[in-house]
């Protein structure tokens, strides 16, 4: 029998997880191929700082990547801004949304504690990285051939809501779970990452542009505002 995960009683490991995959399965590849694996380790409890902290750092990476990609349509000055801007994306969005995780979670009937909220909120950053990560050739090829603003961008916003669907699926993994039956909270919670997220793309802008005055932007913008806009300047 694992160990009590806070108050809420012998919480089994469940039929995809033991030790020796946790140990020495890579986290991408399981994040990737058997979710439900790091699911049941998130809800034991085990060894979650150093899983989270290489997901968060997985998902950076991958998201770095992907600005560089889809950058290029500015330019290598874009490019290279938006290799430092897009991680900081990631990272600030998940910080600012790891107190409402944790709330959520509680609320929602299924507590997590820090351990398992920063390791949920780390697969989220990691699963929506690697998602963008392999679309990003696709990205590369649209940024260095077309002219058309409004294209990149709306296809930068449909690759990241296509790689959020798949973080939503991990999401569903903790129903297998037996200590996360309810996952209501976790859903909720979800929309509002995917809020924090789109204004703070907004609130980092310019992405795209070559950043011959400046890298931010001072006045204050809302980001269907921004979305809009974008088409507007074609």
């Amino acid at each position: 029998m694992d160990a009590e995960r806070q108050g809420a009683g012998a919480v089994p490991a469940g039929p995809d997880f033991d030790d020796t995959q946790a140990a020495t399965g890579s986290v991408i590849a399981r994040l990737l191929k058997s979710p439900g694996s790091l699911a049941a380790q998130i809800a034991v409890g085990r060894g979650l700082w150093t899983c989270g902290l290489r997901l968060l750092l997985w998902g950076l990476f991958c998201h770095a990547l992907y600005g560089v990609a889809m950058a290029l349509f500015g330019g290598v000055g874009a490019a290279a801004m938006t290799l430092v801007k897009a991680p900081c994306i990631a990272l600030s969005s998940i910080l600012l949304c790891m107190p409402s995780l944790y709330v959520f979670s509680a609320v929602g009937g299924e507590p997590l504690t820090l351990a398992q909220a920063f390791a949920v909120g780390a697969a989220i950053v990691a699963m929506i990285g690697l998602l963008l990560l392999g679309l990003a050739p696709v990205a590369w090829l649209f940024a260095v051939s077309t002219n058309s603003s409004a294209f990149t961008v709306l296809f930068s916003l449909l690759a990241w809501i296509v790689a959020v669907g798949f973080a939503c699926r991990f999401v569903n993994q903790f129903r297998a779970v037996p200590a996360f039956k309810r996952t209501a909270g976790l859903k909720w919670w979800l929309l509002v990452y995917v809020l924090v997220s789109l204004q703070m793309v907004t609130t980092q802008r310019p992405l795209l542009e070559r950043p011959e005055q400046g890298w931010y932007r001072a006045e204050k913008q809302f980001f269907l505002a921004h979305f809009f806009e974008s088409f507007g300047e074609d």
